[in-house]
């Protein structure tokens, strides 16, 4: 979006790339253009790609030029929007978390001048997007009043930015198909300067209705949490000793002060959006400026995150665990170290800050068992940013794309694992007297009265689903009219056999593990054996 005045500085927009599989290819492209770059990503390693300054989008308008980033694996996006003295950072999420109805939060500052703000980004599929606004805006030269429904029609990739004077805090967006929505302001100032802050906001399907924010140790004032209701919401908070109860409607958007010592602790009966704004202040000689974050629900709390310091700033986690499971937090398979952590009435968790230094850098911080919440911020002078720190796994979710199959064969996912199957399917059968069709489509009649293989697995009989179907033959004295006595399947260990006459029963066997020795010349001990394996 919008980084203050178009004009202003040099840009430098950065995506921070992370990679869970060696290897992992990634293509990075902006629509309608001919920017088209790619990287390698790998385990423990994030990537920075530069994105090209014109992506910027300049007051309420249409746009094309929407950045794209396909991946042959999983990966993790952090996106950041820098100008000197201005900047925040902003998860970026995959297209399977899009939704189609949004609640739009812009925090509100001292009068500047400058716009609140969001943006809509139309994935693959053209979309019609209903916006219900909450403030006045002008689009395309025609002025709409707050309480009316702009309707926008979007093509495969592009972006709408509406910016208003008035808060657009509780704007309600629709859209026929899923759609990407960005929330800020253009410079918002509070306590100090202005600065950009921005937020990919999650649909309202994606909800939760437990929340803690904790504050910043360092803010000599306050700042702001903006709680969002999609429906009637009753919320229930506290702040340190301090208990009350709220009731809010659709639509509605309400704020809290929220000052060290005391954290914030939001319990809702339905599913409601909590952003915290960081109204700017000092840290000894360092005054910086506003960022805009996503509060994350507990419920989607992870047990190992990477989290990301920024250049030239002042990086800090904000850590949010399990009182009980605070000390097994580590950060690059170190301990944390003496830090101070500080219990949140009301819950049985705690929080603590982290100080990750100064300059870029990329860390792994996780607990083996106990998930927890943690926040990214940097504070620098005249400057600030914050997200969510990103989860992850070291261990890639089950997936056909980290399987190799055989030729002949192809990955596919049965019961959540990946399998390799046959690239086609045939069928063999047996029946009258007697026919076999086989796989091929041949047809053969067998008369004789054996035991014969219909069907087995080829080469090692180790492979653990290894099977192997046999058909017994029969005849009543004539030797040219057979029938199937029994067929028997062997798979897993077991045994399976039916018999012919024995209808609806069949007959199991598991496979034994007993061991003998015996002398080969008692045949009273032989029989004994063989009664024991029958």
């Amino acid at each position: 979006m919008q980084n203050h005045l178009p004009s202003y500085g040099s840009k430098d927009f950065k995506l921070f790339i992370t990679g869970y599989i060696p290897g992992t290819f990634v293509t990075i492209s902006v629509n309608k253009t001919d920017f088209f770059t790619t990287v390698t990503a790998n385990p423990e390693q994030t990537v920075s790609v530069m994105i090209p300054a014109f992506v910027e989008l300049a007051g309420s308008n249409i746009f094309d030029h929407t950045v794209i980033i396909r991946a042959d694996h999983e990966i993790s996006i952090l996106a950041l929007n820098y100008k000197a003295y201005t900047a925040d950072t902003t998860v970026v999420y995959p297209v399977e978390k899009l939704g189609t109805e949004y609640y739009v939060v812009t925090p509100v500052g001292n009068p500047d001048g400058l716009n609140k703000q969001f943006a809509v980004v139309a994935w693959k599929d053209p979309t019609i997007v209903d916006v219900y606004l909450k403030g006045a805006v002008t689009f395309q030269r025609k002025a709409y009043r707050a309480g009316t429904k702009l309707v926008i029609s979007l093509g495969a990739y592009q972006a709408v930015q509406l910016q208003s004077h008035d808060d657009l805090s509780g704007t309600r967006i629709v859209s026929q198909n899923p759609v990407a929505v960005y929330s800020g302001h253009v410079c918002v100032a509070k306590h100090t300067k202005c600065d950009y802050v921005s937020e990919q906001l999650l649909p309202v399907s994606d909800w939760g209705t437990t929340f803690i924010v904790p504050p910043l140790s360092f803010q000599p004032k306050f700042d702001l949490v903006y709680v969002a209701a999609s429906q009637h919401t009753r919320i229930d908070y506290q702040s340190g000793r301090a208990r009350a109860t709220r009731n809010l409607v659709a639509g509605q958007v309400v704020t809290f002060e929220i000052k060290f010592p005391n954290p914030l602790y939001i319990s809702a009966s339905a599913g409601i959006q909590v952003v915290f704004f960081c109204a700017g202040g000092s840290k000894g000689k360092i005054a910086y400026d506003p960022f805009l974050l996503m509060i994350p629900d507990v419920s989607g709390y992870c047990q190992i995150y990477n989290i990301h310091g920024q250049d030239q700033y002042d990086n800090y986690a904000i850590i949010t665990a399990k009182t009980s499971e605070s000390g097994g937090i580590t950060i690059d398979k170190e301990p944390l170290g003496v830090i101070a952590w500080r219990p949140i009435p009301g819950t049985g968790f705690s929080w603590a800050e982290y100080n990750l230094g100064k300059g870029f850098k990329r860390e792994t911080m996780e607990h083996p068992t106990s998930p927890f919440g943690l926040l990214s911020i940097g504070i620098a002078s005249k400057s600030g940013y914050g997200s969510a720190a990103i989860g992850a796994s070291n261990i890639p979710t089950p997936s056909c794309s980290v399987v190799l199959c055989k030729e002949g064969t192809v990955c596919q996912m049965i019961d959540g694992q990946p399998e390799c199957l046959p690239v086609s399917a045939a069928t063999c059968w047996a029946g009258g007297y007697l026919h076999y069709h086989t796989f091929d489509g041949r047809l053969y009649d067998i008369h004789g009265a054996c035991t014969y293989t219909v069907a087995k697995t080829c080469g090692c009989d180790c492979d653990p689903h290894s099977f192997d179907i046999t058909a017994e033959n029969g005849n009543r004295g004539n030797t040219q009219i057979s029938y199937i006595g029994s067929l028997s399947i062997q798979v897993d260990g077991v045994t399976i056999t039916v018999a012919r006459a024995e209808v609806g029963f069949v007959r199991g066997a598991e496979e034994r593990c007993d061991v003998f020795t015996v002398d080969s010349a008692s045949e009273e001990i032989n029989s004994s054996i063989l009664h024991q394996l029958e």
